[in-house]
């Protein structure tokens, strides 16, 4: 046999082969595209500091198929100047996925919608810069503040801190939070390894890739009916929420739960340190306001062990001993009849609005903005 043709018995198989593969994506792509079951969220990347972060002028898209979109400071949120023009007040609002607008239009969001109730007409203009970014805790929100916060030059630091998974959280370094892959979040030993890589570029590049993952797409919008209806993706997220709502927490769940207070308190000395003053407005879980969804997650037998005004009560207590400044939304939102968590886990526009308007009244209530 000569060399040609052992050459072309060689490169036959695998030109076929290749061309095969190629008219399988072809077809997936054309009849049955299979979607990410990555995440659909905003676009990270890697941070020194708080372990990931939105990437400046990235964008991503929300199940609903809203856009998510970084302006160039890394914020869901208009350009604003650096260096503060003269005359403006402006406001530096920290928090997660709820502070961001998670599944809602940038507008709708309540740190955007408290900016637009704040200015008046013939009034000082007060800005309100939205730095949220999903999966966010006490740590990171302290961290952010510290490296960056000064840039903005705030005259008042805003934190929205939920309480379904802000408080017990074991994240106390940038060590312990995780990172980013290709816009996608990572756990730390994932993303030092560099087959994560390769496989992130295979999940959103190809469909017969994602087929062999086997990864069912899930379907994150959660549309619901009302608000006793529930999915197990939902329940599930729930479940892991609702320990935080222990009467008496003791062993881990305490060092957490002190541990986050404290970063709070190093974040009052950080404002101290520029010369703001700080608001933590305290955002509550679903699960201390729905009962049909507390009968779902909680035998009955075990309802004693739970205390739904928890962990507000401890939280208070301790920003009141350190003087910090605090507003608790769990009687305003747990009095309205609306179903305002019926966006997946977080808030539809309604809640947010809601939100905003009693930060609005708080703060001029207390002579917190001009």
């Amino acid at each position: 046999m000569s060399g040609k043709r052992k050459i072309f018995y060689v490169v036959l198989p695998i030109l076929s082969c290749l061309i095969g593969v190629l008219l399988v994506e072809i077809g997936l792509a054309l009849f049955y595209p299979i979607p990410f079951s990555l995440e659909k969220n905003m676009y990270f990347e890697p941070d020194p500091y708080t372990g990931y972060r939105h990437k400046p002028l990235s964008s991503g898209h929300y199940p609903t198929g809203i856009d998510a979109i970084a302006n160039s400071r890394g914020h869901r949120d208009d350009e604003i100047e650096i260096p503060k023009p003269p005359g403006v007040f402006r406001i530096l609002m920290l928090g997660d996925s709820f502070t961001v607008g998670a599944n809602i239009e940038q507008a709708e969001a309540y740190p955007q919608v408290l900016e637009q109730i704040l200015n008046r007409p013939n009034g000082p203009r007060i800005e309100v810069v939205n730095s949220g970014v999903g999966g966010w805790s006490p740590y990171q929100y302290t961290e952010y503040l510290k490296n960056y916060g000064a840039q903005f030059e705030p005259d008042l630091a805003v934190v929205g801190l939920f309480v379904g998974n802000d408080i017990y959280v074991d994240r106390f370094s940038a060590d312990q939070t995780m990172s980013a892959v290709l816009g996608r979040r990572v756990t730390r030993g994932a993303a030092k390894d560099w087959r994560t890589t390769l496989r992130v570029l295979a999940y959103e590049n190809s469909h017969i890739y994602r087929a062999l993952m086997r990864i069912k797409p899930h379907d994150m919008s959660f549309a619901r009916k009302n608000c006793s209806d529930f999915d197990e993706i939902h329940l599930a997220i729930q479940k892991e929420r609702i320990s935080a709502h222990i009467a008496q927490p003791s062993g881990e769940e305490k060092r957490m739960l002190d541990g986050n207070m404290a970063e709070l308190g190093r974040m009052q000395a950080i404002a101290d340190e520029m010369g703001i003053k700080l608001l933590v407005v305290i955002l509550p879980d679903e699960n201390q306001i729905n009962s049909a969804l507390q009968a779902q997650l909680i035998p009955p037998e075990r309802l004693a062990d739970y205390d739904f005004d928890m962990p507000q009560k401890y939280i208070r207590d301790y920003l009141a001993a350190q003087g910090i400044a605090s507003l608790d939304l769990l009687d305003v939102i747990r009095s309205d009849e609306r179903c305002l968590f019926m966006n997946d886990t977080h808030w539809i526009p309604a809640g947010h609005r809601l939100v905003a308007e009693q930060i609005r009244d708080y703060l001029q209530a207390n002579g917190l903005v001009p």
